[in-house]
C-alpha cells in the first residue's frame, strides 16, 4: 500500500460561510427620495416593503437572478442588486434601522406576494 505524507495530500478549504443571515443575500438599492433620513454615500437605500401587519421589511434575495426578476416584475427603475457582505452590512443595517425596519423577507415574489422566509431584524444581524 502506497502512503503519502500528510503534506503531499491536498487540503480542501470550506467555502466562506456567512456570519449572519443577512450576509450573502442580495438587496436592491434605489435612489433615496428623502423617505429615509439616511442613505449610502451614493444616496441610495435598500428596497423596503410595507407588509399586511403594517410593519416595514427589508427585501433580500438568495441570488442575483431572483433579485433581478423582482426588479423586472416590479418595474423598479434604477434598482441595483447588491450582495450584502461584511464590508457593507453595517451600512445597510444603519439605513434599515433608521427606517424602522422590523425584519427581513427573503425571495419575495412581486406577482404572488409570497416569500420563502421571514425573520425579525434582530435575528438576521
Amino acid at each position: 500500500m502506497l502512503q503519502h505524507p500528510r503534506s503531499a495530500v491536498p487540503t480542501r478549504r470550506a467555502p466562506p460561510q456567512a456570519t449572519t443571515l443577512l450576509e450573502g443575500l442580495w438587496v436592491l438599492l434605489v435612489k433615496n427620495d428623502g423617505e429615509i433620513s439616511v442613505s449610502d454615500a451614493d444616496g441610495r437605500v435598500p428596497v423596503l416593503a410595507l407588509a399586511g401587519d403594517d410593519k416595514t421589511y427589508l427585501l433580500g434575495f438568495k441570488n442575483a437572478v431572483k433579485a433581478r426578476q423582482f426588479v423586472t416584475v416590479s418595474e423598479l427603475e434604477g434598482a441595483e442588486p447588491r450582495m450584502v457582505v461584511k464590508g457593507n452590512k453595517d451600512e445597510i443595517l444603519r439605513i434599515v434601522r433608521a427606517a424602522g425596519v422590523a425584519g427581513l423577507l427573503v425571495d419575495f415574489d412581486a406577482t404572488t406576494k409570497q416569500y420563502a422566509h421571514a425573520a425579525e431584524l434582530s435575528a438576521v444581524v
